[in-house]
């Protein structure tokens, strides 16, 4: 009973030695700061039929710390994936149907989770995007997730922000 008293009492006298800020739990990938990352936006497009677009489209995401960062126009994507024998062509501006292109985009670094997502696209097509993640870029190599994964899966109207909240795990 003694031993276990003495147990408690060491436990107790180390957590609160212990400095505030290292029980707080670990923000994995996140900078806290308010200074510029870079991010890269994970879009895949549905294979439905005309699910493709050259459309003008644009993303906004944020966290639940206000922290919001607005890409006017999604440009120079580094293509993914592709169904074997398409979009390999030169001068490709993503958003290929059964594509998945990944795009770069600067802003504040969040502290949290990225919570919202919108999508914008301005044109007449009938863009169909599949499911869009968020990814921290890290010490300049190393890539990791900062949202869970939204899913769209509907046409994206025009000129109108089709914001999706569903998200699951990793």
């Amino acid at each position: 009973m003694k031993r276990m008293s003495i147990l408690t009492v060491f436990a107790i006298f180390f957590i609160i030695s212990m400095p505030i800020n290292a029980m707080q739990p670990n923000n994995y990938g996140f900078q806290g700061s308010k200074t510029n990352c870079t991010y890269s936006i994970e879009i895949e497009t549905t294979c439905a039929q005309s699910a493709g677009t050259t459309d003008h489209v644009s993303v906004r995401f944020g966290d639940s710390e206000g922290n919001l960062i607005i890409v006017k126009h999604l440009n120079n994507p580094k293509l993914l994936y592709a169904p074997k024998g398409g979009l390999r062509r030169r001068g490709y501006g993503g958003f290929g149907r059964c594509a998945k292109d990944m795009f770069e985009a600067s802003g504040p670094c969040m502290s949290q989770w990225v919570c919202s997502l919108y999508l914008k696209k301005v044109g007449s097509d009938d863009w169909r995007p599949g499911r869009v993640k968020v990814l921290h870029q890290q010490d300049g190599s190393r890539v990791v997730p900062v949202s869970y994964v939204f899913y769209f899966r509907t046409f994206v109207p025009e000129n109108v922000c089709n914001f999706n909240h569903t998200r699951n795990q990793k």
